[in-house]
């Protein structure tokens, strides 16, 4: 089994390329074609094979009262005048203290803009890390079949929260080489976010964790005299040039956005109806909203997050780039220089795929070839219910297990 080693960077899009040179020295490049929605939607399409109508994760929360981790708060609808930012963050400090389930990458997020009284009907989608055995009910994941088939795999940089590279990946040195070997680098998105991909700070960041790949690249080779290596992204950047007060506008058309069941992100509002009155409502404001649209049926499953209830909304409305939400459940979005999640047509939602080895044509791979591109390269058959294929084209063995189906 020849070893792989693979390096993932969080948000990085193939225009910065042009800083990292040892990067860009890669011989095979692709732009990867990201998922609609963010990295909740994402990562799990990167590490099963297949798309969030399949793996069911498209966003941090779902409308589920019954697992909900604030289902104690539920007497607190009852009590408006409590309802203000520090008790809401007092509580969601509570809940975070006893809600020890939780493992994922961002924990339970504080639903900052969010009356309490709708905090009880949603539940965190993630209840463990991406590694963790179990991450996805119905697929697993290449960390999942990996440990199945006995086959040994090493995570570096992989924590929960961002953290920094150079304290995580920094002091790294190799000890008995894995078959697979997976460098996590997660700060560029954060950088992003805050400073825009552009910035002076950012750029330097990625030079310097341009470098630490080649440091840690060049160590192993002196260990590993053959291997497979590629680097991938899970989607790009677009500064931010717009801010939507949703609030606002529905105070304009006289209504008051929280008489609705909502959860406001960065550029997508979710609704779900007790009556179809509301909808009729909801819909009707939405419609005189310019810069974006009502995800329609024949829209999602175009993206393939067309799920099978509504747990990530009755009806889901998309804000267009280069415009975020002002006020949302993460709070006021005043700093967002740059975001993501835009729909995936676009070039500035593409990540990056690098290869050392020859890739097949197109200018395009997707996240969901990620898994089929690992198994392929240990030389282990891909499952064939896998959306994706590896990125060097149909394996010439045709390494496909027969298995019909997820879990």
């Amino acid at each position: 089994m020849k070893p792989v080693i693979t390096f993932f960077f969080d948000a990085l899009k193939p225009e910065s390329l042009e800083v990292m040179p040892f990067l860009n020295s890669f011989a095979h490049k692709r732009r990867i074609r990201s998922e609609l929605g963010y990295s909740v939607a994402c990562h799990p399409s990167m590490y099963s094979g297949v798309h969030p109508n399949k793996h069911g994760q498209w966003f941090v929360w779902k409308y589920d009262p019954q697992t909900s981790p604030f289902a104690w708060a539920r007497p607190f609808k009852y009590a408006g005048f409590l309802d203000t930012l520090p008790t809401r963050y007092f509580l969601h400090k509570y809940t975070r203290q006893f809600r020890k389930k939780n493992t994922a990458w961002f924990g339970v997020p504080l639903l900052v803009n969010l009356p309490l009284r709708y905090w009880p009907l949603f539940d965190v989608v993630e209840d463990r890390a991406w590694d963790e055995p179990g991450y996805l009910t119905d697929y697993p994941t290449i960390f999942d079949l990996l440990r199945r088939r006995g086959v040994g795999f090493e995570i570096v940089g992989m924590a929960k929260g961002p953290g920094d590279e150079f304290v995580k990946i920094g002091p790294h040195r190799f000890g008995e080489i894995s078959p697979w070997t997976y460098f996590f680098f997660g700060s560029i998105d954060g950088y992003s976010h805050r400073h825009g991909q552009g910035a002076d700070i950012t750029r330097e960041r990625m030079r310097r964790l341009d470098r630490l790949v080649a440091d840690r690249l060049e160590e192993y080779s002196r260990r590993v005299p053959d291997y497979d290596v590629f680097v991938f992204s899970d989607h790009g950047h677009v500064p931010v040039k717009k801010r939507v007060d949703l609030h606002g506008f529905f105070r304009r058309h006289g209504r008051n956005i929280n008489g609705f069941v909502n959860l406001v992100e960065a550029n997508y509002a979710r609704f779900w109806f007790r009556t179809d009155k509301e909808r009729a409502v909801v819909e009707r404001i939405l419609g005189a909203l310019e810069g974006g649209f009502v995800l329609t049926p024949e829209l999602l499953r175009r993206y393939h997050v067309d799920m099978p209830d509504s747990r990530y909304g009755d009806l889901v409305f998309y804000l267009d780039r280069p415009a975020v939400f002002s006020k949302t459940i993460w709070g006021f979005s005043r700093h967002q220089k740059s975001m993501h999640g835009y729909l995936p047509d676009y070039a500035e939602s593409d990540g990056v795929f690098l290869s050392q080895r020859p890739l097949a044509g197109g200018s395009h791979v997707d996240l969901v070839d990620v898994l089929p591109t690992v198994l392929d390269s240990l030389g282990l058959p891909v499952p064939d219910y896998v959306d994706g294929k590896a990125a060097w084209g149909v394996s010439a063995t045709d390494r496909r297990d027969g298995t019909g189906g997820g879990g």
